[in-house]
């Protein structure tokens, strides 16, 4: 049979609902609750609406989840589904409603058999005074007995027994494990790098021989073409050989030789040094086209020229400043690391190397005159770490092995202390030495403390406790009310503390 789909939403009312189903040419019709399900949510407009489905002559159904919905639509016999393909699919069976009789024939019972029926004639005894009063005192007497088990209650603080366990033990890190080794007492590492850089300066050691003065002289040249010869000032003039020494006339102005005559012109050496101190008859060569036209010669020996020794670096020099600025560095690169590793991290000094020189820079080389020689450098480090975490993990299982019976471990009282520096063995790992100590706790139980005690008066709990319990201190018993006189006869009422002692 096709079915008519008719969607609610949240502001429909029996009226809309009405015009809706008017519409419908179908002989089912299925209403869908809207999902907040706020429409039609009275039993009055339900029935309407099914009276009124039956007066169009179609079945009705619903589809919703709401459970007051379903409730009343159950009531008054019209079908509920979960989804409209459901309903579509099923026979809606409809269930007849039970006429309700308004009008009953039935004689009804007078006011007074009614009142009688709810409230019968209590029973001649319970009236009686001295019955009133046993039930009164019993309830007294309950309420006293009730009290002296929940009323009171008492705070117990318990100082344990304490002493320190302390250990000497040898470890060592070896750089091939993984993970700890209990039985040789082995560590793994990591490996921190870093960058520093420095600079340092010496004064030189060494010296250097270097051109102080230039040589002068006087050059004689002659002419010997046959017209006139113009000497322009600053002529070079040079000697024969493999190692040249060249002299620059001095003049100021030019000078012009006749054909046949000659002159003789002061010059210095162009480089100083006593390299410019020559014999006579030894610059005879001119540089430029005067050499077809002009011969030339020094007539007297140059002279004037001198050499200065002067501070220089040596190879030393620049060894010994290395050496001292790669210590200073390393010094800077340890206190780099201690600052990037956890705080309780081992670092393992003798492992710290340099794994890259980035840049050395000197500022003078052998050879090269100066009387401060610097030198830059920048360096990356590398250095083995021991975690704080691997250290703990080697270490607690130890202590916890030779902790005496009875005893626990006070939490974050550990405390390591290295008595030797790391050392690096023939076979690669270093090893050192380390004191640990940490605070012991004696064992005592909340249950066993108050199954001793309970019941019993202060004075007596105290000298019970102190009898029965390893304690480093005096009891302290808090009653609650402090004028009770016992202590609670429930455990639950008694609460053991035991404070942390410094």
């Amino acid at each position: 049979m096709k079915t008519q789909i008719i969607q609610l939403n949240k502001n429909d009312d029996y009226i809309s609902v009405r015009d809706k189903m008017s519409w419908s040419q179908t002989g089912r019709i299925l209403l869908v609750w809207p999902g907040k399900n706020q429409a039609l949510n009275r039993r009055l407009e339900l029935n309407l609406v099914k009276r009124h489905s039956n007066s169009l002559g179609a079945q009705l159904a619903f589809v919703t989840h709401d459970s007051e919905i379903c409730y009343i639509a159950k009531q008054i016999g019209i079908p509920v589904f979960n989804n409209p393909r459901q309903a579509q699919h099923a026979h809606w069976r409809m269930d007849k409603r039970k006429n309700i009789d308004l009008h009953d024939e039935k004689t009804h019972p007078s006011l007074e058999t009614m009142r009688d029926s709810i409230h019968p004639q209590s029973l001649v005894w319970l009236e009686h005074p001295a019955t009133r009063i046993i039930c009164f005192v019993i309830s007294v007497l309950a309420l006293f007995v009730l009290g002296i088990f929940i009323l009171p209650g008492a705070t117990i603080m318990l100082y344990p027994l304490e002493k320190i366990q302390s250990m000497t033990l040898s470890l060592s890190a070896d750089p091939s494990l993984t993970a700890i080794n209990l039985s040789t007492g082995s560590l793994p590492i990591y490996t921190q790098e870093v960058t520093v850089e420095g600079r340092e300066n010496v004064t030189t050691s060494g010296s250097v021989i270097i051109p102080d003065q230039v040589a002068i002289g006087g050059l004689r040249f002659t002419n010997i073409s046959d017209r006139k010869i113009t000497i322009p000032m600053g002529t070079v003039v040079t000697n024969l050989g493999s190692y040249p020494i060249r002299f620059v006339t001095s003049s100021n102005d030019d000078v012009t030789i006749n054909p046949g005559n000659s002159v003789v012109l002061s010059a210095r050496s162009i480089e100083p040094g006593i390299s410019g101190n020559l014999p006579p008859n030894t610059l005879v060569a001119i540089e430029g086209e005067l050499g077809t036209d002009l011969t030339v010669t020094n007539p007297y020996a140059t002279h004037g020229g001198t050499d200065a020794s002067v501070p220089a670096p040596t190879n030393q020099d620049i060894r010994l400043l290395r050496e001292h600025l790669v210590e200073k560095l390393e010094q800077a690169a340890l206190m780099e690391l201690n600052t990037l590793i956890q705080t309780s991290d081992t670092l393992i000094t003798p492992t710290l190397k340099i794994i890259e020189i980035i840049d050395e820079t000197p500022t003078a080389a052998v050879g090269e005159p100066g009387n401060q020689l610097g030198l830059s450098m920048r360096l990356r480090f590398q250095s083995q770490v021991v975690a704080a975490e691997e250290l703990s993990s080697l270490i607690t299982p130890i202590l916890d092995a030779n902790t005496p019976t009875g005893y626990t471990p006070v939490e974050s009282t550990m405390v390591l202390r290295q008595l030797t520096n790391p050392t690096l063995g023939e076979d690669g790992n270093a090893h050192w030495t380390i004191s640990v100590q940490r605070k012991l706790q004696a064992d005592i139980a909340a249950e066993q403390a108050i199954n001793l005690i309970n019941g019993l008066s202060t004075p007596q709990a105290i000298d019970r406790l102190k009898g029965s319990l390893p304690l480093t201190a005096e009891v302290q018993i808090i009653l609650i009310p402090e004028w009770w006189p016992r202590l609670p006869l429930l455990p639950m009422r008694i609460q053991v503390v035991q404070p942390e002692t410094k």
